[in-house]
C-alpha cells in the first residue's frame, strides 16, 4: 500500500468524525444567536433557576448512579481479574456484555415492565434501578480492564513483604486501576447526566431531567433559541470533561 494511499485511509474516518461532530455543534450554535435575544440567550438560560434546577437535579442523578455502579462494578472487577477461572469469566463478561447489543429501547422497555409488575415505575427507586441497569457495563468494563492489565508480579511482591489482602488491594491494585476508575466514572457521569430515553420512560416525575427539559424546549415550546443554547452549553461542558480526563488519564497511566 502506498503511503498516499495509507494517509487516505488514515484520515477519512477522522474528517468524517469532525464533521460529524462540529457540524451540528456549529448549527447549534447559529440557531441559538439567531433570535431576537442574540448571545444575551445564554445570560439567559445560565441564570434562570427553572433551568439550574433541572441541571443540579440531572448532575445529582448522575453523581449518585455513577457511585453506586462504582461500588457494585469494583468487587465483581475485582473477581474476574483475579480470582474467577478463564471459562467462568469468559461466560461472565458475555453475560454483562449482552445487554449492550440490544437496543435501548428495548432494554427500557423490558425492564419498565418489570418495575410495573413490582409497583415501582414511575417512582425515585424505580429511576435509579433503571439507571444503574443501563450504565452498570460502562463503568464495570473499564475497571475490570485496567486490573487485568495490572502485573500480578507487583502483587506477589506486596505479600512477600508482608501485606495483607487489604494492603496489597488499598496500595497496589486500587492505585494502579486508577485509569480505568476514572475512565468508567467519566463515561458513566457524562452519559447518566445528559440521558433522556430512561428517566423519561421509567421515572414518571421523578424523571424530569437535562435530556426531558432540552426535549420539551425543542418540540413542546418550539423554543429552539433557547434548546440550541442549552443544548450547545451542555455539550461544551462535556467536551471539557472529556479532554481534561484525557490529559489527566495519560499522566497517570504514566
Amino acid at each position: 500500500m502506498s503511503q498516499k494511499a495509507f494517509k487516505i485511509l488514515a484520515y477519512t474516518p477522522l474528517i468524517y468524525t469532525l464533521i460529524a461532530f462540529y457540524t451540528p455543534l456549529l448549527l447549534m450554535l447559529v440557531e441559538s444567536v439567531s433570535g431576537k435575544r442574540g448571545a444575551a440567550v445564554y445570560t439567559d438560560v445560565l441564570t434562570n433557576i427553572n433551568y439550574l434546577k433541572v441541571v443540579s437535579y440531572s448532575g445529582y442523578i448522575a453523581l449518585l448512579t455513577t457511585f453506586i455502579t462504582f461500588l457494585i462494578a469494583l468487587p465483581i472487577a475485582y473477581y474476574l481479574a483475579f480470582i474467577a477461572s478463564e471459562r467462568l469469566k469468559l461466560n461472565l463478561l458475555i453475560a454483562f456484555n449482552v445487554p449492550l447489543l440490544v437496543n435501548l429501547l428495548l432494554r427500557t422497555y423490558a425492564l419498565l415492565n418489570i418495575l410495573m409488575m413490582l409497583n415501582i415505575a414511575g417512582t425515585f427507586q424505580g429511576l435509579m434501578i433503571g439507571m444503574i441497569y443501563q450504565y452498570f457495563p460502562l463503568m464495570l468494563l473499564p475497571i475490570y480492564s485496567s486490573f487485568e492489565r495490572i502485573n500480578h508480579a507487583l502483587i506477589e511482591a506486596a505479600e512477600t513483604l508482608g501485606a495483607r489482602p487489604k494492603e496489597q488491594f488499598l496500595k497496589v491494585i486500587l492505585p494502579l486501576g486508577l485509569p480505568g476508575i476514572v475512565s468508567g466514572a467519566t463515561l458513566v457521569s457524562l452519559t447518566a447526566f445528559t440521558d433522556f430515553v430512561t428517566p423519561a420512560m421509567l421515572g414518571g416525575i421523578h424523571g424530569y431531567t437535562l435530556g426531558y427539559l432540552i426535549w420539551d424546549l425543542f418540540l413542546k415550546y418550539r423554543n429552539w433559541e433557547t434548546g440550541s443554547a442549552l443544548a450547545f452549553i451542555i455539550t461544551l461542558v462535556a467536551v471539557a470533561v472529556s479532554t481534561i480526563y484525557t490529559k489527566w488519564g495519560v499522566k497517570i497511566e504514566a
